[in-house]
Parts: structure tokens; C-alpha cells; sequence
């Protein structure tokens, strides 16, 4: 992947379910450290799938320049569902996900069982449940997945593999990734690791995860 063609892009940033904009301060100072605009997309757990997507599509339409979405977790499912439709791939010139189960999510999956655990994840239940069934998107789309688990991922269920406690490995290798890497960090701790931050960076100003990040990353 070559680096972008443009200078600065605008990026918008789409947290995680549950969480807030806030959640994103982190690395919306790393990007903006580097020149970069920064938006954000507020949502609740509520809101159909598609109302949110609308929204993520307008502020990219609407953008006086090229966009960059970055998005934890659900998340990042929702920024890379949004920009298939075609009247916003011309616009996106790339996505950074950030522990996002693009294959579907177990955890989801076993929460979903219960009546009161469907009604926890509301609307995001039947997206987070199956991933995404499409095989690619227009865009390079780039995953940084955690593997350090944590105790609160364990409160409902133990996960089989490589994960951050929330999100397994395997959960993140969606076939239409240009760029996988893994790194012991948490599913939250994603949103603020020194060694997160500067790949975004590096992604940003090469187009790869890799580029002149300066800190080591394994393949997924």
C-alpha cells in the first residue's frame, strides 16, 4: 500500500459501543498532533444500524477533504459498513480498526442468549452476532487487534484464542483487511497504548500501520 495522496485528511473517529467520545481523546490528540481535523460520531446502542450509518455517510459526503475513519469495536464494524455505499467511497481514503469483530463477535453471540443481555446490546445485537457478510469495501482498511485479555472479559465467558478480553484475534481477520497487525495490549487499552498510537500515526502518514511507527507489531 502506497502512501496516501494528499497531505491531511480529515479523520473521524467512531467509538466503541457504550462509550463516548471521549473515549477517543487519546487519539484524537495523536492525530491532531500530526495536522490532522478530527470529528466524531455519537451514537447510542439503540439506533438501528442504518440510522447510524446515514450519519457516518453524511459527515463523510459533506467533508471538505478526503476522510480517514478510525473505530473501536463495534465501532470500527459500523465505519467499515458505512463505506461501502457508493456514495461515499470516492471520499474515504482509508479506515484504521481498532479490536473490531468484523467476523462477528462470540461474546455478542453468548450475551445474546438471554432476553436481558439482547436488550444490553440493543440494536448492535444482530450486526455484532453475525460480522460482516460482505467480502470487501473500496477502501484500504487496516486492523490493529489486542491480544492481552482482561478480567472484565471474562465476566461472560472465557474466549478461545488470542483476544483482548472482549474481542477475539481470529474475530478481526476479515478477508477485506490490506493490513493486520497484533499487539498485548486490551480491548480498552487499545484506545490509549503509546504503541496503538503511534501505528495510527504511521498509518496516516505512509498509509501503513508499519511505516515509520518505531515500535514493533507482529502479522495477525
Amino acid at each position: 500500500m502506497v502512501a496516501p495522496d494528499y497531505p491531511n485528511p480529515d479523520v473521524l473517529l467512531v467509538p466503541g459501543l457504550l462509550r463516548t467520545g471521549a473515549s477517543m481523546d487519546a487519539l484524537a490528540d495523536a492525530v491532531m498532533a500530526r495536522g490532522h481535523r478530527t470529528g466524531r460520531i455519537a451514537y447510542s446502542r439503540h439506533e438501528a444500524v442504518a440510522v447510524i450509518e446515514a450519519r457516518v455517510q453524511k459527515v463523510i459526503r459533506e467533508a471538505s477533504r478526503p476522510i480517514v475513519l478510525i473505530g473501536h469495536g463495534y465501532g470500527g464494524v459500523l465505519a467499515v459498513s458505512a463505506c461501502r455505499h457508493p456514495s461515499v467511497t470516492q471520499r474515504v481514503r482509508g479506515i484504521v480498526c481498532l479490536g473490531a469483530p468484523l467476523r462477528g463477535s462470540a461474546q455478542a453471540r453468548r450475551v445474546s442468549e438471554y432476553r436481558a443481555g439482547r436488550a444490553f446490546l440493543g440494536a448492535a445485537a444482530e450486526r455484532l452476532c453475525e460480522g460482516l457478510s460482505f467480502p470487501r469495501v473500496p477502501a484500504h482498511i487496516a486492523m490493529i487487534a489486542g491480544e492481552r485479555p482482561h478480567a472484565a472479559g471474562r465476566l461472560v465467558g472465557t474466549l478461545e484464542g488470542r483476544n483482548d478480553g472482549i474481542v477475539g484475534v481470529d474475530e478481526t481477520a476479515w478477508p477485506g483487511l490490506t493490513e493486520h497487525i497484533r499487539l498485548p495490549v486490551t480491548h480498552k487499552g487499545l484506545l490509549t497504548d503509546r504503541r496503538v498510537l503511534a501505528h495510527v500515526q504511521a498509518y496516516l502518514v505512509t498509509g501503513s500501520l508499519l511505516g515509520d511507527a518505531g515500535v514493533a507489531a507482529r502479522a495477525a
